[in-house]
Protein backbone atom coordinates (compact mmCIF):
# COMPACT_ATOMS: atom_id res chain seq x y z
CA UNK A 1 0.00 0.00 0.00
CA UNK A 2 1.21 3.15 -1.41
CA UNK A 3 1.23 6.43 1.21
CA UNK A 4 -0.64 9.32 -0.06
CA UNK A 5 1.04 12.49 0.32
CA UNK A 6 -0.07 14.76 2.99
CA UNK A 7 -1.57 17.99 2.43
CA UNK A 8 -1.30 21.99 2.81
CA UNK A 9 -3.41 24.18 5.60
CA UNK A 10 -6.12 24.71 3.56
CA UNK A 11 -8.39 24.98 -0.06
CA UNK A 12 -7.17 28.49 -0.42
CA UNK A 13 -3.56 28.30 1.23
CA UNK A 14 -3.62 24.85 -0.97
CA UNK A 15 0.39 25.23 -2.53
CA UNK A 16 0.25 24.23 -6.21
CA UNK A 17 3.79 22.49 -5.62
CA UNK A 18 5.53 25.18 -7.47
CA UNK A 19 8.41 27.07 -6.62
CA UNK A 20 8.47 30.87 -6.91
CA UNK A 21 10.75 33.10 -8.73
CA UNK A 22 13.83 34.49 -6.10
CA UNK A 23 11.89 37.51 -7.21
CA UNK A 24 8.62 37.15 -6.10
CA UNK A 25 7.01 39.94 -4.11
CA UNK A 26 5.97 39.39 -0.68
CA UNK A 27 2.05 38.74 0.22
CA UNK A 28 2.35 41.78 2.70
CA UNK A 29 3.37 44.13 -0.43
CA UNK A 30 1.02 43.13 -2.68
CA UNK A 31 -2.19 45.31 -3.42
CA UNK A 32 -5.53 44.88 -4.27
CA UNK A 33 -4.68 45.96 -7.63
CA UNK A 34 -2.17 43.57 -8.41
CA UNK A 35 -4.45 40.66 -7.21
CA UNK A 36 -7.56 42.21 -9.60
CA UNK A 37 -5.15 42.35 -12.58
CA UNK A 38 -4.16 38.94 -11.77
CA UNK A 39 -7.81 38.01 -11.59
CA UNK A 40 -8.65 39.37 -14.58
CA UNK A 41 -5.78 37.69 -16.23
CA UNK A 42 -6.75 34.08 -15.17
CA UNK A 43 -10.36 34.95 -16.24
CA UNK A 44 -9.04 35.81 -20.06
CA UNK A 45 -7.34 33.04 -20.13
CA UNK A 46 -9.89 30.61 -19.17
CA UNK A 47 -11.91 32.07 -21.89
CA UNK A 48 -9.32 31.04 -24.24
CA UNK A 49 -8.05 28.05 -22.88
CA UNK A 50 -11.14 26.40 -20.45
CA UNK A 51 -12.41 23.33 -22.97
CA UNK A 52 -16.04 24.70 -22.54
CA UNK A 53 -16.13 27.99 -19.92
CA UNK A 54 -19.91 29.22 -21.01
CA UNK A 55 -21.35 25.51 -20.12
CA UNK A 56 -23.14 26.25 -16.85
CA UNK A 57 -22.93 30.16 -17.43
CA UNK A 58 -23.57 32.72 -20.43
CA UNK A 59 -20.49 35.10 -22.07
CA UNK A 60 -22.28 37.97 -20.98
CA UNK A 61 -23.62 36.79 -17.30
CA UNK A 62 -20.11 35.30 -16.53
CA UNK A 63 -18.21 38.70 -17.91
CA UNK A 64 -21.04 40.85 -15.40
CA UNK A 65 -19.86 38.72 -12.30
CA UNK A 66 -16.51 39.11 -12.75
CA UNK A 67 -16.94 42.90 -13.00
CA UNK A 68 -19.14 42.54 -9.93
CA UNK A 69 -16.28 40.32 -8.21
CA UNK A 70 -13.79 42.71 -8.80
CA UNK A 71 -15.46 45.78 -7.78
CA UNK A 72 -16.64 44.39 -5.04
CA UNK A 73 -13.12 43.35 -4.03
CA UNK A 74 -11.89 46.87 -5.18
CA UNK A 75 -13.80 48.06 -1.67
CA UNK A 76 -12.56 45.57 0.50
CA UNK A 77 -10.17 47.46 3.28
CA UNK A 78 -7.70 44.55 3.89
CA UNK A 79 -6.01 43.06 0.91
CA UNK A 80 -5.85 39.70 2.66
CA UNK A 81 -10.28 39.79 3.12
CA UNK A 82 -10.26 40.62 -1.23
CA UNK A 83 -8.74 36.75 -1.71
CA UNK A 84 -12.61 35.77 -1.17
CA UNK A 85 -13.69 37.22 -4.49
CA UNK A 86 -11.65 34.75 -6.70
CA UNK A 87 -13.79 34.62 -10.19
CA UNK A 88 -12.64 30.86 -11.02
CA UNK A 89 -15.86 29.25 -9.68
CA UNK A 90 -18.17 30.91 -12.01
CA UNK A 91 -17.19 28.54 -14.59
CA UNK A 92 -18.61 25.69 -12.22
CA UNK A 93 -15.73 23.32 -12.87
CA UNK A 94 -14.48 21.07 -9.96
CA UNK A 95 -10.97 20.68 -11.75
CA UNK A 96 -10.13 24.37 -12.18
CA UNK A 97 -7.97 25.96 -9.69
CA UNK A 98 -6.03 29.20 -8.63
CA UNK A 99 -3.96 28.74 -5.57
CA UNK A 100 -1.18 31.00 -3.97
CA UNK A 101 2.30 30.22 -4.26
CA UNK A 102 4.02 28.42 -1.77
CA UNK A 103 5.94 30.73 0.09
CA UNK A 104 2.68 33.52 -0.15
CA UNK A 105 0.32 30.49 1.22
CA UNK A 106 2.42 29.90 4.36
CA UNK A 107 2.68 33.83 5.05
CA UNK A 108 -0.91 34.41 4.93
CA UNK A 109 -1.40 31.48 7.39
CA UNK A 110 1.30 32.88 9.89
CA UNK A 111 -1.18 36.41 9.67
CA UNK A 112 -4.28 35.19 10.02
CA UNK A 113 -6.30 35.27 13.04
CA UNK A 114 -8.35 31.68 13.01
CA UNK A 115 -11.76 30.98 13.73
CA UNK A 116 -10.65 28.56 16.99
CA UNK A 117 -12.43 25.22 15.79
CA UNK A 118 -12.96 23.16 13.46
CA UNK A 119 -16.48 22.34 12.22
CA UNK A 120 -18.53 19.61 10.26
CA UNK A 121 -20.39 20.96 8.23
CA UNK A 122 -23.55 18.49 6.75
CA UNK A 123 -26.16 19.67 5.10
CA UNK A 124 -26.73 23.28 5.77
CA UNK A 125 -25.98 22.85 9.65
CA UNK A 126 -22.64 23.82 11.11
CA UNK A 127 -21.27 21.10 13.84
CA UNK A 128 -18.06 22.01 16.38
CA UNK A 129 -15.39 19.12 16.05
CA UNK A 130 -13.20 18.93 18.52
CA UNK A 131 -13.49 17.67 21.68
CA UNK A 132 -12.59 19.54 25.33
CA UNK A 133 -13.41 22.79 24.33
CA UNK A 134 -15.37 25.87 26.02
CA UNK A 135 -18.54 24.82 23.66
CA UNK A 136 -18.88 20.78 23.36
CA UNK A 137 -18.11 18.85 20.49
CA UNK A 138 -21.29 18.01 18.52
CA UNK A 139 -22.91 21.24 19.41
CA UNK A 140 -24.37 22.86 17.15
CA UNK A 141 -23.21 26.52 15.77
CA UNK A 142 -26.48 28.99 15.09
CA UNK A 143 -24.67 31.99 13.93
CA UNK A 144 -21.08 33.36 14.38
CA UNK A 145 -20.53 37.07 14.31
CA UNK A 146 -24.21 37.43 14.60
CA UNK A 147 -24.45 35.77 10.89
CA UNK A 148 -26.52 32.75 10.38
CA UNK A 149 -25.10 29.50 9.21
CA UNK A 150 -27.06 29.89 6.26
CA UNK A 151 -25.12 32.80 5.65
CA UNK A 152 -21.84 31.54 6.45
CA UNK A 153 -22.19 28.90 4.39
CA UNK A 154 -22.98 31.38 1.84
CA UNK A 155 -20.35 33.25 2.24
CA UNK A 156 -18.20 30.49 1.49
CA UNK A 157 -19.50 29.21 -1.23
CA UNK A 158 -17.39 30.57 -3.96
CA UNK A 159 -14.61 28.11 -2.36
CA UNK A 160 -16.95 25.04 -1.98
CA UNK A 161 -17.69 25.13 -5.74
CA UNK A 162 -18.25 21.66 -7.76
CA UNK A 163 -19.34 20.80 -11.27
CA UNK A 164 -22.09 22.52 -12.60
CA UNK A 165 -25.22 22.85 -10.00
CA UNK A 166 -23.91 20.10 -7.45
CA UNK A 167 -24.43 21.37 -3.86
CA UNK A 168 -22.10 18.89 -2.37
CA UNK A 169 -18.36 20.83 -2.03
CA UNK A 170 -18.64 21.22 1.14
CA UNK A 171 -17.51 17.75 1.96
CA UNK A 172 -14.44 19.14 0.66
CA UNK A 173 -14.09 22.15 2.34
CA UNK A 174 -15.06 21.71 5.67
CA UNK A 175 -12.00 20.38 7.14
CA UNK A 176 -10.62 23.97 6.00
CA UNK A 177 -13.35 26.03 7.60
CA UNK A 178 -10.50 28.03 9.57
CA UNK A 179 -9.12 29.23 7.02
CA UNK A 180 -11.58 29.94 4.43
CA UNK A 181 -14.18 31.61 7.37
CA UNK A 182 -11.22 33.30 8.97
CA UNK A 183 -10.49 34.85 5.51
CA UNK A 184 -13.25 36.58 5.94
CA UNK A 185 -12.24 39.27 8.21
CA UNK A 186 -8.71 38.35 8.76
CA UNK A 187 -7.59 40.25 11.87
CA UNK A 188 -11.05 39.44 14.36
CA UNK A 189 -9.55 39.35 17.44
CA UNK A 190 -13.02 37.53 18.95
CA UNK A 191 -15.57 35.73 17.76
CA UNK A 192 -19.09 35.87 19.33
CA UNK A 193 -20.99 32.42 18.86
CA UNK A 194 -24.65 30.71 19.55
CA UNK A 195 -25.09 27.28 19.51
CA UNK A 196 -27.09 24.36 21.09
CA UNK A 197 -25.80 21.49 22.56
CA UNK A 198 -26.64 17.70 21.33
CA UNK A 199 -30.23 17.14 22.78
CA UNK A 200 -30.74 20.46 24.05
CA UNK A 201 -32.87 23.21 22.59
CA UNK A 202 -30.96 25.74 24.45
CA UNK A 203 -29.85 28.46 22.59
CA UNK A 204 -26.18 29.83 24.11
CA UNK A 205 -24.02 32.44 23.47
CA UNK A 206 -20.12 32.41 23.81
CA UNK A 207 -17.42 35.06 22.57
CA UNK A 208 -14.75 32.87 21.56
CA UNK A 209 -10.82 34.48 21.11
CA UNK A 210 -9.56 33.72 17.58
CA UNK A 211 -6.74 31.58 17.95
CA UNK A 212 -2.99 32.37 16.46
CA UNK A 213 -1.65 29.98 13.45
CA UNK A 214 -0.21 27.33 15.69
CA UNK A 215 -2.88 27.16 17.74
CA UNK A 216 -5.37 26.86 14.89
CA UNK A 217 -3.34 23.86 13.03
CA UNK A 218 -3.06 22.11 16.35
CA UNK A 219 -7.08 22.23 16.79
CA UNK A 220 -7.66 21.44 13.28
CA UNK A 221 -5.56 18.12 14.04
CA UNK A 222 -7.24 17.22 16.94
CA UNK A 223 -10.75 17.39 14.59
CA UNK A 224 -12.49 14.24 15.72
CA UNK A 225 -14.39 13.55 12.59
CA UNK A 226 -13.64 12.03 9.47
CA UNK A 227 -13.09 8.76 11.59
CA UNK A 228 -11.24 7.18 8.86
CA UNK A 229 -7.87 8.94 8.41
CA UNK A 230 -6.37 5.60 8.27
CA UNK A 231 -7.84 4.40 5.51
CA UNK A 232 -7.57 7.74 3.77
CA UNK A 233 -3.39 8.11 4.65
CA UNK A 234 -3.16 5.34 1.49
CA UNK A 235 -3.64 5.03 -2.14
CA UNK A 236 -5.81 1.81 -1.46
CA UNK A 237 -6.56 0.52 1.57
CA UNK A 238 -7.82 -3.10 2.84
CA UNK A 239 -10.49 -3.74 5.93
CA UNK A 240 -12.03 -6.79 6.80
CA UNK A 241 -14.70 -8.10 9.41
CA UNK A 242 -14.84 -11.78 9.94
CA UNK A 243 -17.25 -11.25 12.53
CA UNK A 244 -20.09 -10.13 9.56
CA UNK A 245 -18.37 -11.44 6.57
CA UNK A 246 -17.83 -7.96 4.95
CA UNK A 247 -14.89 -6.47 2.79
CA UNK A 248 -14.35 -3.23 2.71
CA UNK A 249 -11.98 -1.50 0.07
CA UNK A 250 -11.32 2.26 0.48
CA UNK A 251 -10.04 3.97 -2.80
CA UNK A 252 -8.81 7.41 -2.58
CA UNK A 253 -7.21 7.60 -6.21
CA UNK A 254 -7.97 6.19 -9.75
CA UNK A 255 -4.34 8.28 -10.68
CA UNK A 256 -2.09 4.84 -10.47
CA UNK A 257 -0.45 2.54 -12.54
CA UNK A 258 -2.62 -0.20 -13.96
CA UNK A 259 -0.06 -2.87 -12.51
CA UNK A 260 -0.18 -1.32 -8.91
CA UNK A 261 -4.28 -1.34 -9.43
CA UNK A 262 -4.32 -4.54 -10.62
CA UNK A 263 -2.35 -6.00 -7.09
CA UNK A 264 -4.67 -4.10 -5.13
CA UNK A 265 -7.85 -4.70 -6.27
CA UNK A 266 -6.82 -8.52 -6.77
CA UNK A 267 -5.78 -9.41 -3.27
CA UNK A 268 -8.93 -7.58 -1.91
CA UNK A 269 -10.92 -9.76 -3.59
CA UNK A 270 -8.92 -13.09 -3.63
CA UNK A 271 -9.38 -12.66 -0.07
CA UNK A 272 -12.82 -12.01 0.12
CA UNK A 273 -13.43 -14.92 -1.44
CA UNK A 274 -11.10 -16.78 0.57
CA UNK A 275 -12.86 -15.48 3.63
CA UNK A 276 -16.20 -16.69 1.99
CA UNK A 277 -17.67 -13.00 2.73
CA UNK A 278 -20.99 -12.06 1.52
CA UNK A 279 -20.41 -8.37 0.96
CA UNK A 280 -17.88 -5.76 0.05
CA UNK A 281 -18.23 -1.74 0.60
CA UNK A 282 -16.33 0.45 -1.32
CA UNK A 283 -15.63 3.65 -0.18
CA UNK A 284 -14.97 6.37 -3.12
CA UNK A 285 -15.45 9.47 -0.49
CA UNK A 286 -12.17 10.72 -0.39
CA UNK A 287 -11.67 9.66 -4.06
CA UNK A 288 -10.27 12.63 -6.29
CA UNK A 289 -10.16 10.39 -9.95
CA UNK A 290 -7.31 9.76 -11.99
CA UNK A 291 -7.50 6.88 -14.50
CA UNK A 292 -10.97 6.03 -15.93
CA UNK A 293 -9.49 2.81 -17.39
CA UNK A 294 -9.17 2.25 -13.70
CA UNK A 295 -12.13 3.30 -12.30
CA UNK A 296 -13.40 0.32 -15.37
CA UNK A 297 -10.49 -2.14 -13.84
CA UNK A 298 -12.42 -1.95 -10.30
CA UNK A 299 -15.27 -1.85 -11.69
CA UNK A 300 -14.42 -5.44 -13.47
CA UNK A 301 -13.51 -7.00 -10.20
CA UNK A 302 -18.11 -6.77 -9.23
CA UNK A 303 -19.00 -7.04 -12.83
CA UNK A 304 -21.51 -10.26 -13.33
CA UNK A 305 -21.05 -9.72 -17.29
CA UNK A 306 -19.05 -7.65 -19.82
CA UNK A 307 -20.01 -3.95 -19.94
CA UNK A 308 -19.70 -1.22 -21.98
CA UNK A 309 -16.43 1.04 -20.94
CA UNK A 310 -17.04 3.99 -23.29
CA UNK A 311 -15.92 7.84 -22.88
CA UNK A 312 -13.96 10.59 -25.13
CA UNK A 313 -12.81 13.53 -24.66
CA UNK A 314 -13.60 16.80 -26.69
CA UNK A 315 -12.23 20.56 -26.19
CA UNK A 316 -13.13 24.29 -27.96
CA UNK A 317 -9.11 24.90 -28.37
CA UNK A 318 -6.28 22.94 -29.07
CA UNK A 319 -3.64 26.14 -28.72
CA UNK A 320 -1.80 27.28 -25.82
CA UNK A 321 -3.32 30.31 -24.61
CA UNK A 322 -0.62 32.76 -23.42
CA UNK A 323 2.39 30.39 -23.47
CA UNK A 324 4.63 33.42 -21.70
CA UNK A 325 2.99 32.04 -17.78
CA UNK A 326 2.80 28.39 -18.81
CA UNK A 327 4.83 26.27 -16.30
CA UNK A 328 5.70 22.76 -15.26
CA UNK A 329 4.77 21.54 -12.14
CA UNK A 330 8.18 22.55 -10.73
CA UNK A 331 7.95 25.97 -11.78
CA UNK A 332 9.77 25.75 -14.46
CA UNK A 333 8.75 27.82 -17.71
CA UNK A 334 7.69 25.67 -20.48
CA UNK A 335 10.24 26.55 -23.54
CA UNK A 336 9.02 26.21 -27.06
CA UNK A 337 9.39 22.94 -27.82
CA UNK A 338 7.17 22.10 -24.54
CA UNK A 339 4.32 24.04 -26.11
CA UNK A 340 5.05 22.59 -29.32
CA UNK A 341 4.49 19.02 -27.73
CA UNK A 342 1.33 20.04 -26.61
CA UNK A 343 0.25 21.32 -29.97
CA UNK A 344 1.31 18.24 -31.51
CA UNK A 345 -0.10 15.79 -29.28
CA UNK A 346 -3.77 17.93 -29.67
CA UNK A 347 -3.37 18.13 -33.46
CA UNK A 348 -2.45 14.10 -33.78
CA UNK A 349 -5.39 12.96 -31.55
CA UNK A 350 -8.79 15.23 -32.05
CA UNK A 351 -10.57 16.03 -34.92
CA UNK A 352 -12.66 19.03 -35.05
CA UNK A 353 -16.90 18.24 -35.99
CA UNK A 354 -19.43 20.28 -36.85
CA UNK A 355 -20.34 22.20 -33.70
CA UNK A 356 -17.10 23.99 -33.66
CA UNK A 357 -15.54 21.29 -30.58
CA UNK A 358 -12.67 19.29 -31.40
CA UNK A 359 -13.06 15.72 -30.63
CA UNK A 360 -11.01 12.78 -29.44
CA UNK A 361 -10.59 10.44 -32.39
CA UNK A 362 -9.26 6.99 -32.49
CA UNK A 363 -5.94 7.55 -32.24
CA UNK A 364 -6.56 9.14 -28.89
CA UNK A 365 -8.54 6.19 -27.53
CA UNK A 366 -6.45 3.50 -28.77
CA UNK A 367 -6.33 0.75 -26.39
CA UNK A 368 -9.41 1.70 -25.07
CA UNK A 369 -11.11 -1.11 -24.09
CA UNK A 370 -15.24 -0.59 -24.75
CA UNK A 371 -16.56 -4.15 -24.10
CA UNK A 372 -15.07 -4.57 -20.34
CA UNK A 373 -14.76 -8.72 -19.30
CA UNK A 374 -15.62 -9.22 -15.64
CA UNK A 375 -12.21 -10.38 -14.23
CA UNK A 376 -11.51 -14.23 -13.48
CA UNK A 377 -11.61 -13.08 -9.85
CA UNK A 378 -14.99 -11.22 -9.76
CA UNK A 379 -16.95 -11.07 -6.65
CA UNK A 380 -20.72 -12.24 -6.67
CA UNK A 381 -21.98 -11.16 -3.88
CA UNK A 382 -23.85 -8.00 -2.34
CA UNK A 383 -21.88 -4.56 -3.10
CA UNK A 384 -22.52 -1.14 -1.61
CA UNK A 385 -20.23 2.13 -2.76
CA UNK A 386 -20.01 5.25 -0.29
CA UNK A 387 -19.67 8.41 -2.33
CA UNK A 388 -19.94 12.17 -1.63
CA UNK A 389 -18.94 15.93 -2.34
CA UNK A 390 -15.47 14.11 -2.41
CA UNK A 391 -15.83 11.44 -5.19
CA UNK A 392 -15.01 13.02 -8.45
CA UNK A 393 -14.25 12.59 -12.20
CA UNK A 394 -12.83 8.73 -12.74
CA UNK A 395 -14.31 8.31 -8.82
CA UNK A 396 -17.85 9.31 -10.39
CA UNK A 397 -17.49 7.25 -13.13
CA UNK A 398 -17.27 4.14 -10.84
CA UNK A 399 -20.31 5.12 -9.25
CA UNK A 400 -21.87 5.53 -12.70
CA UNK A 401 -20.14 2.05 -13.72
CA UNK A 402 -21.94 0.67 -11.05
CA UNK A 403 -25.37 2.33 -10.78
CA UNK A 404 -25.97 2.01 -14.71
CA UNK A 405 -25.52 -1.95 -14.44
CA UNK A 406 -27.19 -2.27 -11.10
CA UNK A 407 -24.45 -3.67 -9.42
CA UNK A 408 -24.37 -2.24 -6.14
CA UNK A 409 -26.59 -0.24 -3.84
CA UNK A 410 -25.09 4.15 -3.71
CA UNK A 411 -24.96 5.21 -0.30
CA UNK A 412 -23.96 8.96 0.78
CA UNK A 413 -24.35 11.76 -1.05
CA UNK A 414 -24.27 13.35 -4.71
CA UNK A 415 -20.88 12.93 -6.14
CA UNK A 416 -18.66 16.20 -6.91
CA UNK A 417 -18.01 16.08 -10.70
CA UNK A 418 -20.78 15.04 -12.98
CA UNK A 419 -22.34 11.68 -14.30
CA UNK A 420 -22.29 12.89 -17.83
CA UNK A 421 -19.32 14.95 -18.28
CA UNK A 422 -16.59 16.76 -15.84
CA UNK A 423 -13.34 18.17 -16.93
CA UNK A 424 -9.85 15.58 -16.94
CA UNK A 425 -6.85 14.65 -18.71
CA UNK A 426 -4.37 17.03 -19.46
CA UNK A 427 -4.15 20.27 -17.96
CA UNK A 428 -1.99 23.68 -17.56
CA UNK A 429 -0.91 26.08 -15.17
CA UNK A 430 0.05 29.15 -15.45
CA UNK A 431 1.90 31.35 -13.22
CA UNK A 432 0.27 34.45 -13.34
CA UNK A 433 2.91 37.94 -13.31
CA UNK A 434 1.97 39.88 -10.57
CA UNK A 435 1.08 38.22 -7.75
CA UNK A 436 2.64 34.47 -8.65
CA UNK A 437 -0.46 32.79 -7.88
CA UNK A 438 -0.89 29.41 -10.18
CA UNK A 439 -3.93 28.49 -12.40
CA UNK A 440 -4.50 25.19 -13.17
CA UNK A 441 -6.82 24.68 -16.35
CA UNK A 442 -7.90 21.36 -17.58
CA UNK A 443 -7.41 21.17 -20.99
CA UNK A 444 -10.53 18.37 -22.44
CA UNK A 445 -13.82 17.53 -21.61
CA UNK A 446 -14.50 13.68 -20.57
CA UNK A 447 -17.69 12.25 -21.53
CA UNK A 448 -18.78 9.26 -20.64
CA UNK A 449 -21.31 7.30 -21.93
CA UNK A 450 -21.35 8.55 -25.32
CA UNK A 451 -22.98 11.57 -24.01
CA UNK A 452 -24.00 14.73 -25.50
CA UNK A 453 -25.66 16.93 -23.14
CA UNK A 454 -24.40 17.80 -19.60
CA UNK A 455 -27.26 18.84 -16.95
CA UNK A 456 -24.56 19.39 -14.04
CA UNK A 457 -25.41 17.04 -11.53
CA UNK A 458 -23.84 13.73 -10.14
CA UNK A 459 -24.28 10.29 -9.14
CA UNK A 460 -27.00 10.60 -6.91
CA UNK A 461 -27.20 8.01 -4.00
CA UNK A 462 -29.59 5.33 -3.69
CA UNK A 463 -29.83 5.89 -0.03
CA UNK A 464 -28.25 8.68 2.55
CA UNK A 465 -27.79 8.64 5.90
CA UNK A 466 -30.76 10.54 7.60
CA UNK A 467 -29.66 13.52 9.34
CA UNK A 468 -30.67 12.54 13.12
CA UNK A 469 -29.21 9.73 12.35
CA UNK A 470 -25.76 10.70 10.98
CA UNK A 471 -24.77 12.78 14.33
CA UNK A 472 -26.06 10.44 16.77
CA UNK A 473 -23.35 7.75 14.62
CA UNK A 474 -20.75 10.95 15.26
CA UNK A 475 -21.44 11.82 18.61
CA UNK A 476 -20.71 7.86 18.80
CA UNK A 477 -17.34 8.31 17.80
CA UNK A 478 -18.38 6.12 14.58
CA UNK A 479 -18.62 6.75 10.73
CA UNK A 480 -21.85 7.72 9.74
CA UNK A 481 -21.69 5.90 6.07
CA UNK A 482 -19.75 2.98 7.16
CA UNK A 483 -22.23 2.57 10.31
CA UNK A 484 -25.55 3.01 8.05
CA UNK A 485 -24.26 0.42 5.68
CA UNK A 486 -23.53 -1.88 8.11
CA UNK A 487 -27.67 -1.70 9.83
CA UNK A 488 -28.58 -2.02 6.05
CA UNK A 489 -26.69 -5.26 5.71
CA UNK A 490 -27.45 -6.73 8.96
CA UNK A 491 -31.44 -5.82 8.16
CA UNK A 492 -31.26 -7.89 5.16
CA UNK A 493 -29.85 -10.60 7.21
Amino acid sequence: MKKLLTYGAGAILACACLQASAQEKKLASLTKEDFIADFRLAVDILKKQHPNPYKFIDSATFSRRVDSLMDRMAKEPDVLASLQYSPIYLVRDVHTSLRLSNDNSRELYSTLRFFPYPVIIERGRIYVNIKGATIPFGAEIISINNKSAKEILQSLSTSAYSDGFIPTGMDRLYSDFQVTFSLLTPHQATYPVTWVASGSKETKKTMLAASGPTEAFHANRQAVFPFNLLQRAYYIYNDYDDSTKTGRLTVNTFGIGEQEAYKEFSEFFREVKKRNYQQVIIDVRSNGGGNPAISALLYSFMAEAPFRNVYNYRTRNIEVAYPEYTVAENGRRLSDEDIQGQKNFFYQRFDKDSSGFYVGNARLKDGLLENFPPDKDAFHGKVYVLTGGGTVSAATYFASLVQKNKRGVIIGKETGSGEAATTAAWFLRYLLPRTKCVLTVPLSELYFFNATKDPGRGIMPDKEVPMDKFMGYVQADKDPEISYTMELINAAK
